[in-house]
């Protein structure tokens, strides 16, 4: 599994980047939205708008899109 936190540089995006790093035994990818590698990620899943984290199953589908807080939590308890 492969958790991407793409920021925006507000409060949103530092406490998403600090659940996500804190997860034990998932991969992590925090970038920058306006990055190249943002860019294209967001292109990549359809994401318009950051922040956002996107959960990766190992073949790369999508399996959770989300800014919550509280659905973040529940989908890795």
């Amino acid at each position: 599994m492969l958790v991407n936190v793409l920021t925006a540089g507000d409060d949103v995006s530092e406490k998403l980047k600090t659940y996500c790093n804190g997860l034990p035994d998932v991969d992590k990818k925090i970038m920058d939205a306006a990055s190249d590698e943002g860019k294209s990620f967001m292109g990549a899943h359809g994401v318009s708008a950051a922040p956002m984290v996107v959960v990766l199953d190992e073949d790369g589908k999508d399996l959770l899109k989300t800014t919550d807080m509280n659905e973040l939590e529940k989908f890795f308890s």
